[in-house]
C-alpha cells in the first residue's frame, strides 16, 4: 500500500510539472513574440528619429538660409544707406583728398594751369567748412600761384582745425619742394605734439627720416632738442629704467652664446668644473657675433633716395586717410561689406572687421621700447630704423653686454679637479703635470694589486698538498673499508691533476689584469696631458679677453 500511494502522488506531481513546463514554454513564446514586437517598434522608432533629425536639419538649414538671406538683404539695404550718408555728409572730404593728391602730382609733372588749380581748390574750401585738409589744399594752390597772403590765411585756418595733422602734412609737402627751413618749422610743431610715452611706428618713421637727413640739414636746430627731451621724459619715469634696459640687452646677448661644440672634448667628461668653464668661455666666444650684429646695424649705408620715396608715400597715406568724423560710418560700411562677402555670416564678418581694425591700429608704446622692438622683434624694420635705434640705445646695449659677460665670470674656476678612472687630482695652471701623472700611476698600481689579490685563493701548490693528505688517509681507509678508501684515492687524484689547470688559469687572469692596467695607465696619463692642454687653452682664452680692452660691440 505505501508503494501505491507513493506512485500516485508522484504521478500527480509529474502532471503538475508538465503543466508548469507547458505554461513556461507558452510564456517564453509570448515573451519572444513581445521581444520581436519591441525590436520592430525600436526599429520603427529609430527610423522615425532619423527622419525627425533629418527634418530638423532641413528645417535648421532652411532657417539659417532664410536668416542669411534676410541678413544679406538687410546688409545690402544698409550699405546703400551708409554710402548715401557718407556721400551726403563727407563726399566733399573724399573729393578734397583726391584733389590734393592730384595737385601734388600735377605740380610734379607741371601739366595743369595754376588758375585751374586755384579755382578747383577754392570751391572745395567752401564745400568742406570743417575739414582740416581743405585749407591745406588752398594753401598749396596759393603757393603754386605765388599768393602768399592767401597761403598764410589758409594755413592759419588749417592749424586751427587740426594743428598736428596740418604740421605733418605741410612738413612733408615742403620736403617734396625742398623748402628746408619751412619744413623744419612744421616738423618741430609736429614733434611738439608727440609724447615719449606714446610713440607709434609712424611717429618713429618721421623721427628716423629726420635723423637720417631726409628733411635736409637742421641748421637752426629746430628739432634736435625734442629727441633729448623725449629720452629725459622716459628716463625720469622710474628709478629702475636703466636696470630694465640693461636686463633687456643682457637677455638679448644670450641669443648669441656660442656652444663649444667639442672644443674641449677631454675636459667635458673628466673635469668637475667643466660646466662653469664652458659657460664663461662660450660667452667670450660669442663676443664677435654680438659685435658683428650691432656693427652691421650701426654702420649700414642708408639708401637716402629710397627713404625719401618711403616718406613721400607716408604723405600719400596721410592725405588718403579718412577723417575721424567719417570713421563710424566707414567702420559700419566695412562691416556690411564683410557680411556680403561672408554670405550673411555675421559672426565671421565681425571677426574679419575686428582683425582688420587690429592690424590697422598702430601699437602705442614709449620711444625706447619702440626702438628696442625695432632691433629685437621687427623683421620688417627699415635698415635706417635699426641704425637709428642702435645709435640711440648704444649706452644701454653696452651696459647689458657688460652684465652678460660679467654674469659667468665669477664662476670660472681658479683650479680644476680632474677625474680619470677612479683617480682625482687638482691643478691651477697645469704646471704640476708630472706630479699628477705620478699620483695617477701610483693610484692605479694600488688598484692593480688589490685586483690581483682577488685572484683565486685556491693556489695550485695548496691543492697538491691537499691531494697528498687525502691520498694518505685514503690508503689507511683502503685496508679498513675498501670502498671508502677507493673513493678517497680517486678524489686525491682529481685534486692533484686539476691543480695544473688552475695554475694555468690563474696565470692567464694575472696576465690579463696586468695588461688591462698597463693600458689604463698609459691612456690615463695621456688623458691627463690632454686635459691640461685644454685647460691651458681655456685659461688663455679667458686671460686674453680679460687682459685686453673691453670690446665696443656697437662701434
Amino acid at each position: 500500500m505505501p508503494d501505491i500511494a507513493t506512485s500516485i502522488n508522484l504521478s500527480s506531481i509529474e502532471r503538475r510539472l508538465d503543466k508548469v513546463a507547458e505554461s513556461t514554454n507558452r510564456i517564453e513564446r509570448e515573451i519572444g513574440q513581445t521581444n520581436s514586437r519591441l525590436t520592430q517598434v525600436t526599429s520603427e522608432l529609430n527610423e522615425l528619429t532619423e527622419e525627425l533629425n533629418g527634418l530638423k536639419a532641413s528645417f535648421d538649414r532652411f532657417m539659417d538660409d532664410s536668416k542669411r538671406a534676410t541678413t544679406l538683404q538687410k546688409a545690402a539695404t544698409e550699405l546703400i544707406r551708409v554710402r548715401q550718408e557718407l556721400e551726403q555728409n563727407y563726399g566733399g572730404y573724399k573729393i578734397v583728398r583726391e584733389t590734393m593728391l592730384g595737385v601734388l602730382q600735377a605740380t610734379d609733372l607741371a601739366l595743369v594751369k595754376k588758375t585751374t588749380i586755384s579755382q578747383v581748390t577754392e570751391e572745395l574750401m567752401l564745400s568742406t567748412p570743417d575739414y582740416w585738409l581743405a585749407p591745406c589744399l588752398v594753401a598749396v594752390a596759393a603757393w603754386i600761384g605765388n599768393d602768399r597772403d592767401l597761403a598764410n590765411r589758409a594755413i592759419k585756418e588749417a592749424v586751427k582745425r587740426d594743428e598736428e595733422k596740418t604740421a605733418l602734412a605741410m612738413a612733408l609737402i615742403c620736403r617734396r619742394n625742398n623748402r628746408t627751413d619751412t619744413c623744419f618749422e612744421w616738423l618741430s610743431i609736429y614733434f611738439a605734439h608727440q609724447s615719449a610715452e606714446n610713440f607709434t611706428e609712424s611717429n618713429f618713421t618721421y623721427l628716423n627720416a629726420y635723423l637720417n637727413g631726409v628733411f635736409g640739414p637742421d641748421e637752426k636746430h629746430m628739432c634736435e632738442d625734442y629727441v633729448a627731451k623725449w629720452l629725459r621724459e622716459i628716463q625720469s619715469n622710474g628709478a629702475d629704467f636703466e636696470k630694465r634696459q640693461t636686463e633687456i640687452w643682457r637677455e638679448y646677448c644670450k641669443n648669441f652664446t656660442v656652444d663649444l661644440e667639442g672644443q674641449f672634448p677631454q675636459m667635458s667628461g673628466s673635469v668637475r668644473e667643466y660646466a662653469e668653464i664652458a659657460a664663461y668661455v662660450s660667452r667670450i666666444n660669442s663676443v664677435g657675433r654680438i659685435s658683428d650684429k650691432f656693427s652691421s646695424m650701426k654702420n649700414i649705408t642708408v639708401e637716402e633716395e629710397k627713404l625719401k620715396k618711403d616718406i613721400d608715400q607716408t604723405l600719400v597715406s596721410l592725405i588718403s586717410r579718412c577723417d575721424a568724423k567719417e570713421e563710424p560710418l566707414r567702420k559700419e560700411e566695412r562691416y556690411l561689406q564683410a557680411v556680403r562677402y561672408f554670405d550673411g555670416d555675421t559672426d565671421a564678418a565681425k571677426h574679419s572687421v575686428l582683425e582688420a581694425d587690429r592690424k590697422r591700429t598702430e601699437e602705442t608704446i614709449d620711444l625706447v621700447s619702440q626702438m628696442t622692438n625695432i632691433i629685437i622683434n621687427r623683421e620688417d624694420a627699415r635698415p635706417s630704423e635699426r641704425k637709428t635705434s642702435v645709435n640711440f640705445l648704444s649706452s644701454y646695449i653696452r651696459s647689458g653686454f657688460q652684465e652678460y659677460m660679467a654674469e659667468k665670470k665669477p664662476e670660472f674656476p681658479e683650479q680644476i679637479t680632474l677625474n680619470v678612472d677612479t683617480w682625482s687630482g687638482t691643478t691651477s695652471d697645469g704646471a704640476n703635470a708630472d706630479e699628477l701623472q705620478r699620483g695617477y700611476e701610483l693610484h692605479m698600481q694600488q688598484e692593480r694589486q688589490e685586483k690581483l689579490a682577488t685572484v683565486k685563493k685556491d693556489k695550485p701548490k695548496q691543492r697538491k698538498i691537499l691531494a697528498g693528505v687525502i691520498g694518505g688517509i685514503s690508503l689507511i681507509f683502503l685496508f679498513l673499508f675498501a670502498p671508502l678508501g677507493i673513493m678517497g684515492l680517486i678524489g686525491a687524484g682529481v685534486c692533484f691533476f686539476t691543480s695544473g689547470s688552475v695554475e694555468k688559469a690563474n696565470q692567464q687572469q694575472i696576465a690579463n689584469i696586468n695588461a688591462e692596467y698597463d693600458a689604463k695607465i698609459a691612456a690615463g696619463k695621456k688623458k691627463i696631458d690632454d686635459i691640461l692642454t685644454e685647460w691651458k687653452q681655456a685659461k688663455t682664452i679667458v686671460d686674453s679677453y680679460e687682459s685686453g680692452e673691453t670690446p665696443d660691440i656697437v662701434a
